[in-house]
């Protein structure tokens, strides 16, 4: 005898003064659709690499060429000297380019993933943080592929391979809490702010340029530096520049990383969780 499924109780948004729905029942609400997301992660990746000639490859292609275009840059700019130094870069660029990638894909992902979700918003009723938790899992199934091509780049190019790496999986976390936090924050933003999206492209070229992506800490003049700690992605990058050069990361790094990565974690929940209900009306 076949056994029958009880339907979920409809979720009921009741007033508030805040705008703010309960925390529990919305929580609960989001992981019993856990599934949900990770199948619509996958299917939209399929969907977006199905009209292309290389398909998934183009992921990590084209960080990959990104950061062969920046070593040209730096060589013209500040010759690299022995092969040494030379390899140490290309590592430097190749491994920066792919996490900022990383970085910047997830906010632009989760800053539209409302928009992209319009018909699933305007004809059926579940946590709208799912969406943006969808494009994060994407930004995570194209930048784990770009890891093991980096480790391949990392031993051709003579680099150590120390203890440290096992902190690696830790930084990604908390970079992954971090980019969760974006995409909440800024998908809000792109709904009710439409011009949001013509804005993206220059802040996340801005931040790549201060960000030591193109260069290491150790470049930075000292003046420069004092400002440039206030990046919240000075620190996390500073970590990982640790990490691959076979050095464990410094405490203060890691902190200020998780620092960073909660901040903005609980101010885009906040500001996503106090809007929601007027999503439906924007789009």
């Amino acid at each position: 005898m076949a056994v029958i499924q009880p339907y979920p109780e409809p979720t009921v948004y009741e007033s508030t003064a805040t705008g703010m729905p309960q925390l529990r029942p919305y929580l609960i609400d989001l992981w019993g659709r856990r599934r949900f997301i990770w199948h619509l992660a996958r299917t939209d990746l399929k969907a977006e690499h199905y009209d292309s000639a290389i398909g998934q490859v183009w992921v990590v292609l084209d960080p990959l060429l990104m950061a062969a275009v920046y070593c040209l840059l730096r060589t013209v700019v500040r010759p690299a000297g022995s092969a040494s130094a030379r390899n140490l870069t290309i590592a430097h660029l190749v491994w920066a380019v792919f996490f900022f990638t990383f970085v910047s894909n997830a906010m632009v992902t989760g800053a539209r993933s409302l928009l992209s979700g319009r018909n699933l918003i305007m004809n059926a009723s579940f946590p709208r943080a799912v969406l943006p938790l969808v494009a994060i899992v994407k930004s995570v199934f194209d930048f784990l592929p770009t890891v093991l091509v980096y480790f391949a780049f990392h031993a051709v190019l003579g680099q150590p391979f120390g203890l440290s790496l096992v902190m690696l999986p830790v930084i990604i976390v908390i970079l992954t809490v971090m980019n969760l936090g974006l995409g909440l924050l800024f998908a809000p933003l792109m709904v009710f702010f439409r011009d949001t999206s013509g804005f993206l492209p220059y802040i996340t070229r801005i931040w790549l340029y201060i960000t030591p992506v193109l260069f290491f800490i150790v470049e930075i003049p000292p003046k420069l530096l004092v400002y440039l700690r206030w990046n919240p992605l000075f620190p996390t990058f500073a970590a990982l520049e640790q990490v691959f050069l076979g050095r464990w990361p410094s405490q203060g790094y890691l902190l200020a990383s998780l620092a960073w990565a909660i901040g903005f974690f609980l101010l885009g929940a906040i500001v996503f969780l106090a809007r929601e209900r007027d999503f439906a009306v924007r789009l």
